[in-house]
C-alpha cells in the first residue's frame, strides 16, 4: 500500500512538471517539434481538406484565449477592411450579415470600396469592388474603375440581390436593371436627387454646392438644374473631378473626364472618334457598363425613361459650353455608334467612377 501511494505521488509530480515534445527527449516550455531523420518537422492539421490552395496561419485569439486557424486572405481582409463599416452591416442587417460579408469577401480586400456616404443616412449603403482594365499586348492602358454604377442594386447591402463582385458584359449587362444604378444630374452631389423616387421641383438651385430648399429633389428647370450655371471652364465646373467637393465617388476615385472616357473608347474600338459599330455595346473590358438610358422629368415632373435598355448614357466630369456637359454614349444601333458626346446638365444619367 505504501509503494502504491509513493508511485502515485511520483506520477503526480511528473504530471505537474512534464513538457510534451514531438521527436525530442528534451521538450522546452512550448510545443517543440523537431525533425527525425529525413522527416520534415511540420505541424499538420488533420482533416483540413477544403480550399487546398489556400495558405493558412495559426494565430492566438486573445478574446477566446485559444489558437485559431485563419487564411492569409482573411487576415488581409481583417487588416484592410474598415471594421466600423462591417459592424454597421451587422447592426443594419443582423439576419443577413454573414451572407453580405461573405459576398463582400468575393472581392480582394484592397479592392473593396464603400460609398462616400455609407452608413450615414442609410440610403447610400453601397459597397463596390474595384476592377483593373488593361489593354491588349502592346498597349499601355491600365486604369482602375469601379465595377458597378453608383447606386446599382447589386451594390446595395439592403437589396436581396446584393452581389458586389458580379461581372456582366454586353447584352447581359444591358438587360439587367440591377446594374443601372442611380441617375445623377451633372455635377450634383449625392443628396438623394439621384434616386428614382426623389421628389421633383421646377425651382433651380441657387448654387452648384448649395441647393437650398431643393436639396434631394430632382430639379427640372429647363436645361440646367442650377441658376446661372452656364459656361465651359472655371473651378466651379470641376466639382466632380479628383478632390472636387461634389464628387460622389468613393475616396480616391472621381467621375471620368472626357479624355478618360475617350481613352476607354479607344481601347475598345481602336478610335477616339465616333464609330458606327456595336463594339462599345458588346465590350467586355469594363464590367456592368449597362444601357440604363437617362432620366428626365416631363412637364408634369413625373419620372420618364429615355432609351432604357437601348442606350448607355454616362456622365463625364468635363463641361461643355452653355448648358451642356460631355457624356459617353453608346447603343445597339450601328447608325448611332458610340462616342463621347454631350447633353443637357439637367438630365439624370449613370455615373461610373475611375481611380485618381
Amino acid at each position: 500500500m505504501k509503494k502504491l501511494l509513493f508511485s502515485l505521488a511520483v506520477l503526480s509530480a511528473v504530471a505537474v512538471t512534464a513538457q510534451v515534445g514531438i521527436n525530442t527527449d528534451e521538450p522546452q516550455a512550448m510545443l517543440d517539434i523537431r525533425a527525425k531523420g529525413n522527416q520534415e518537422g511540420n505541424l499538420r492539421i488533420q482533416d483540413v481538406k477544403e480550399e487546398k490552395s489556400t495558405q493558412w496561419l495559426l494565430i492566438w485569439d486573445e478574446k477566446d484565449q485559444m489558437v485559431k486557424r485563419t487564411s492569409l486572405s482573411d487576415l488581409k481582409y481583417d487588416m484592410i477592411v474598415d471594421k466600423e463599416k462591417i459592424n454597421y452591416i451587422r447592426g443594419k442587417q443582423p439576419k443577413r450579415a454573414d451572407e453580405i460579408i461573405k459576398k463582400i469577401k468575393q472581392c480582394a480586400p484592397e479592392n473593396i470600396l464603400f460609398d462616400k456616404l455609407f452608413g450615414i443616412s442609410g440610403k447610400h449603403d453601397f459597397v463596390y469592388c474595384a476592377t483593373t482594365v488593361t489593354g491588349v499586348t502592346g498597349t499601355n492602358y491600365n486604369r482602375t474603375w469601379l465595377n458597378l454604377n453608383l447606386g446599382a442594386a447589386y451594390a446595395d447591402i439592403n437589396s436581396p440581390d446584393f452581389d458586389p463582385a458580379v461581372n456582366k458584359t454586353g447584352t447581359d449587362a444591358h438587360n439587367e436593371a440591377k446594374t443601372y444604378g442611380s441617375y445623377y444630374q451633372w455635377q450634383r452631389a449625392s443628396d438623394g436627387h439621384e434616386f428614382r423616387d426623389s421628389k421633383p421641383t421646377k425651382e433651380p438651385a441657387p448654387d452648384w454646392t448649395d441647393t437650398g430648399d431643393e436639396a434631394g429633389k430632382f430639379i427640372n428647370a429647363g436645361y440646367n438644374w442650377v441658376a446661372n450655371g452656364r459656361g465651359a471652364s472655371g473651378s466651379d465646373l470641376a466639382l466632380w473631378q479628383a478632390r472636387g467637393v461634389n464628387n460622389p465617388c468613393p475616396s480616391g476615385y472621381h467621375v471620368p473626364t472626357e479624355q478618360e472616357w475617350l481613352e476607354l473608347h479607344q481601347l475598345v474600338t481602336g478610335s477616339r472618334s465616333k464609330v458606327s459599330t456595336d463594339q462599345m455595346w458588346t465590350q467586355n473590358k469594363l464590367p456592368n457598363l449597362a444601357a440604363a438610358g437617362l432620366d428626365y422629368r416631363d412637364s408634369d415632373n413625373s419620372p420618364e425613361d429615355d432609351g432604357k435598355g437601348s442606350y448607355g448614357y454616362y456622365w463625364s466630369s468635363s463641361a461643355r459650353e452653355d448648358d451642356y456637359a460631355h457624356i459617353m454614349l453608346f447603343s445597339n444601333n450601328n447608325n448611332d455608334g458610340s462616342v463621347v458626346h454631350f447633353n443637357y446638365r439637367v438630365y439624370g444619367m449613370s455615373v461610373r467612377c475611375i481611380k485618381d
